[in-house]
């Protein structure tokens, strides 16, 4: 299963340092932004599972609940608030937005890993066995659905068959004859469908890249 990616927004380099560190030693992927304008770079253009924002982010008119609030309207993505002592007048405006948690700030690491753990099971995405194939395209591999930012992509039976032989050997040359006997299996199947298939999974797969190995077969390549 592929580590889930968390998007970690504090603007106070120590505490983002110490939060990156626990959570990459709890196995965690991390995505760091230290301002609202990387957070808001990140929301719209990189992949992550989960997301971690300070309220207090020193900018005069970005919170990180105009952050959440703004990630709200694109994607269904649990969020955990951190809050120093003294904001809880802030906590009605939390209230307005979807989030899972909020943690008092000097935050202990045993909690907060605990906090996580917890909105993992809440969201069940522990169960979502995710694919990064490059920053904007996921493969769920146990659903069998592909996201383009966060956006399904339509796939019809056999090119999802054919996806997922290719992500399962991602960089690896795939044989003509396993892409038949895996899409097809019992079927026959002419040239003119393996050339067909071929095009739409390149067309809809998009930006990703699918070399073909004349004599070999065929390659995703995901760096």
């Amino acid at each position: 299963m592929s580590k889930l990616n968390i998007l970690v927004i504090e603007d106070n380099s120590i505490t983002a340092k110490a939060l990156e560190y626990d959570l990459k030693y709890a196995g965690y992927k991390v995505l760091l932004a230290h301002s609202p304008h990387d957070a808001f770079e990140h929301i719209a253009n990189s992949s992550f599972d989960l997301m971690i924002t300070d309220i207090n982010l020193g900018d005069a008119y970005v919170t990180g609940i105009d952050l959440v609030k703004k990630l709200n309207t694109t994607k269904n993505i649990p969020v955990i608030y951190l809050t120093a002592h003294g904001e809880d007048d802030t906590l009605e405006d939390v209230a307005e937005t979807s989030h899972s948690y909020y943690i008092s700030k000097p935050y202990d690491s045993g909690s907060l890993l605990k906090i996580i753990k917890l909105t993992i099971n809440k969201y069940k995405i522990n169960h979502i066995e995710k694919v990064y194939l490059n920053q904007n395209i996921t493969y769920d591999m146990s659903n069998r659905i592909l996201y383009c930012e966060d956006k399904e992509i339509k796939l019809t039976m056999k090119e999802n068959l054919f996806l997922t032989l290719l992500v399962q050997r991602k960089n690896q040359i795939v044989s003509t004859y396993d892409i038949v006997e895996y899409v097809w299996s019992d079927e026959f199947v002419s040239q003119g469908s393996m050339r067909q298939l071929i095009s739409r999974a390149r067309e809809k797969f998009a930006p990703l890249t699918i070399e073909t190995h004349h004599g070999e077969g065929y390659r995703l390549k995901v760096i």
